[in-house]
């Protein structure tokens, strides 16, 4: 089987694709992934075989995306109904922008699926121009193509002449049964005929540990990030009030800045922080006792994975709300919004996580579930075998 992946030009989106890739190539199977941008960058680290869809103009739209979420206040201002069909717009207009290459990829490279994630139904009309099965990789939560960027699509599409199914073939599933699905739409709305649940494989890249995070020590350790995007740390006011939160708590801080520099910072750090520019997330999580971040399903599903304790901080108008309302519901951990953020808040909501032993018993239960679930090794078979089998 040849494998297409193809996702939205941003780290975060690659990131939980690169298990199945890997595991689809210790099969015997062939990989390429056709996109844009940083998505590219994390796929060729990962030592995959890449394809430029376009000449970085969809990477642009995506960072915009970034700044205008993290520098105005779309956010909070417009509705959720406007919302939803601003980010159609934007992920349909990125979708376009890629889509001449990733229909040339699908057709030369001779794909027989493309793997796709909910935002970019760039990928399902790829696989429909190439007469392939098209496949939804979830990055977490059970959710279908995202309808309004489908809808921001049909008009590039039909030029091109594409038809077929506006869903796709077989969904990859990564929620735990314990989580709630908080799809955008009902449940019902959901109509892709062939499921396949899968184990979340926290992947977020290679990188050194320092030997002192190797082990656990004499105190609780907290880790936190933000996120790939440059743009969600601003200057680093939010890991300042972090850092000053956790002073009087009695535990160690490490703070994974994703490269970004954060001059709001204090200076000199107090005793109790490390500070650390891209650490690998799953080796850290397992000396750590919880994890504070901002709400991106990547990183909710590796503590997840990790069993550890969880402070969302999400940032108004983006999935971050979604996601943290469902770590609560699931009792695994609490959420401050972004705007509500203060050292008083923090230092108090962190209080509550570590002394309270209901959140700790709810992560370890979905941990549990989640390593119950079937690999990626186990899932990249099914998954040929309904492709090369006819049944898609």
């Amino acid at each position: 089987m040849r494998y297409l992946l193809t996702t939205i030009p941003g780290t975060s989106h690659m990131l939980p694709l690169v298990p199945l890739a890997h595991a689809a190539l210790a099969a015997g199977h062939e990989v390429l992934v056709a996109g844009s941008g940083p998505a590219l960058e994390v796929a060729s680290s990962a030592g995959l075989h890449t394809f430029a869809t376009d000449d970085g103009s969809s990477a642009e739209q995506y960072r915009e995306l970034g700044r205008v979420m993290s520098g105005t206040s779309r956010g909070t201002d417009l509705p959720d109904s406007e919302l939803v069909a601003y980010f159609g717009s934007v992920f349909g207009r990125i979708g376009e922008l890629m889509l001449d290459g990733l229909t040339e990829a699908a057709s030369d490279w001779r794909a027989d699926a493309v793997v796709y994630p909910p935002p970019h139904p760039g990928g399902l009309f790829a696989a429909r121009a190439a007469g392939v099965p098209a496949v939804l990789h979830n990055l977490g939560i059970r959710r279908p193509t995202f309808g309004p960027a489908v809808a921001s699509m049909e008009p590039a599409a039909e030029k091109r002449g594409i038809t077929g199914s506006r869903e796709a073939d077989v969904q990859i599933d990564m929620n735990a049964p314990s989580l709630e699905n908080r799809v955008q739409g009902p449940v019902e709305g959901n109509t892709v005929p062939h499921t396949l649940p899968m184990r979340y494989a926290p992947y977020n890249g290679g990188g050194e540990l320092p030997r002192r995070l190797m082990k656990r020590g004499r105190r609780p350790r907290i880790a936190v990030t933000l996120g790939s995007l440059p743009s969600t740390y601003g200057e680093g006011e939010t890991l300042r009030d972090i850092v000053l939160a956790t002073a009087d708590l009695g535990v160690d801080l490490v703070v994974a800045t994703g490269g970004v520099d954060v001059p709001a910072m204090p200076s000199p750090l107090p005793r109790h922080v490390t500070l650390l520019d891209w650490v690998p997330l799953r080796p850290l999580l397992e000396t750590c006792d919880a994890l504070i971040h901002h709400g991106g399903l990547g990183t909710m599903y590796a503590a997840f994975h990790a069993g550890v304790l969880q402070l969302a901080v999400p940032e108004p108008g983006t999935d971050a709300g979604p996601n943290a309302a469902m770590l609560v519901d699931r009792g695994a951990g609490q959420r401050l919004d972004l705007g509500d953020l203060t050292v008083e808040a923090a230092a108090g909501a962190l209080s509550d996580l570590l002394g309270d032993p209901g959140y700790r018993k709810a992560s370890e239960e979905v941990a549990a579930e989640i390593r119950e679930m079937p690999a990626p090794g186990t899932v990249i078979g099914r998954l040929s075998e309904l492709c090369a089998g006819g049944a898609v």
